[in-house]
């Protein structure tokens, strides 16, 4: 087939969870014998090189058409899954035989569960702060469940399958729109495919380190509850550091927290590839209210680092068996997020057989893995 991945931005895999993971599927599905390409509608001129899989930037409807007919593309996979606007684009852009796949890479109940804080943010933002009471959430939250169900009817009716992160995301999808049962066929769930590094993990020279990798933002990654749980991880774990790698709009908040409260065994290291510090540390800290997947949970696996998380997403159940490679914990219990790791970091033999379990658990979601649930949504299609 004559497959096209669809984002809407540049390309970069280095720069985030969606454009890496594009990455990775277009290479495996050129490896399975597919013609591939990768297409930004942005008005940036693409001038990432990525052979021997092309890249190309479109910004109209116009453009994106005659690149599809141009390239006899058969399957479009639309990156913006949760865009009615850019999957009507889509549509009007396609073949009479081209099939529209749409990738959803985030959670569906992601508002709902989380609205208060979405919305108190938004409040705060646009100085409406007086606004932020019940009232005010409930009418917005209800808008959103009209609209999100709209949305979704819509482009579960008209595109020809519709892939999420995990089948543990169905009974969340048919909640918000029960009528999409009907469609059951269309909908799957893969999870993001990983390849393990070439490495014999029980030859790495661990230490006395917890890290961190991810956006620094409070909304989805929550860290101030990871700071929090530092806090006094700090107080009880005297022999132990903590390593933050990535950057964001919060940044400033959690080094501010380490002075105010004179955490000195606390390292950022801004934005830099992680697997240099997987390899060193033992224990991996996620504290997100929401994920599409937790790519860092896999990352960390495939490198004997522990993970500890809350179970706050469907999808943390399909990655983590919680006391066999990592440690799920009750949303959003601090104190039991920290006797969790205190625990792990007091049993050092326990802490070593789940990292080893953790390496072994990421094998499911290698490329000829994932690429087994890709080919049956592409048979579904025919």
């Amino acid at each position: 087939m004559n497959i096209a991945i669809l984002i809407k931005y540049d390309f970069d895999p280095t720069a985030g969870g969606v454009q890496r993971v594009t990455d990775n599927l277009s290479t495996i599905f050129y490896n399975a014998g597919h013609t591939i390409i990768i297409i930004c509608f942005t008005d940036i001129e693409q001038d990432y090189l990525h052979s021997p899989i092309p890249v190309f930037t479109v910004n109209s409807e116009t453009d994106l058409k005659n690149l599809i007919r141009k390239q006899k593309i058969t399957v479009v996979i639309n990156q913006e899954g949760y865009s009615r606007k850019f999957t009507k684009l889509v549509l009007n852009s396609r073949r009479p035989d081209t099939y529209v796949i749409n990738n959803l890479h985030i959670n569906p109940l992601n508002f709902y569960d989380n609205y208060r804080q979405f919305i108190g943010l938004f409040l705060k933002n646009h100085k409406l702060s007086l606004l932020n009471n019940i009232l005010v959430h409930k009418t917005i939250l209800g808008y959103h469940i009209v609209k999100q169900r709209y949305d979704l009817n819509y482009i579960i009716k008209h595109t020809n399958a519709f892939v999420m992160l995990s089948e543990r995301f169905k009974p969340e999808l048919f909640f918000l729109a029960p009528s999409l049962k009907k469609f059951e066929k269309k909908i799957h769930g893969i999870g993001n495919p990983f390849t393990l590094p070439d490495i014999d993990i029980t030859l790495l020279n661990k230490e006395n380190i917890i890290l961190f990798v991810g956006r620094l933002n409070i909304l989805q990654k929550r860290v101030d509850l990871l700071m929090e749980i530092w806090k006094d991880l700090h107080q009880k774990l005297p022999e132990w550091k903590f390593w933050v790698v990535g950057e964001g709009e919060d940044q400033d908040y959690m080094k501010d927290f380490c002075k105010k409260n004179q955490l000195n065994r606390v390292t950022f290291f801004g934005k830099d590839n992680p697997n240099d510090y997987y390899k060193k540390a033992k224990i991996f800290h996620l504290t997100s209210a929401f994920e599409g997947f937790g790519n860092v949970l896999v990352e960390a696996q495939s490198y004997g680092c522990v993970p500890i998380l809350f179970n706050s997403y469907s999808a943390a159940q399909d990655i983590v068996t919680s006391t066999e490679n990592g440690i799920l914990i009750k949303p959003f219990d601090v104190n039991a997020y920290v006797d969790e790791t205190i625990s792990l970091v007091l049993n050092p033999e326990k802490l070593s057989d789940m990292g080893l379990n953790g390496y072994e658990n990421t094998k499911i979601f290698s490329y000829p893995e994932t690429y087994k649930k890709w080919e049956q949504v592409f048979n579904s299609l025919k």
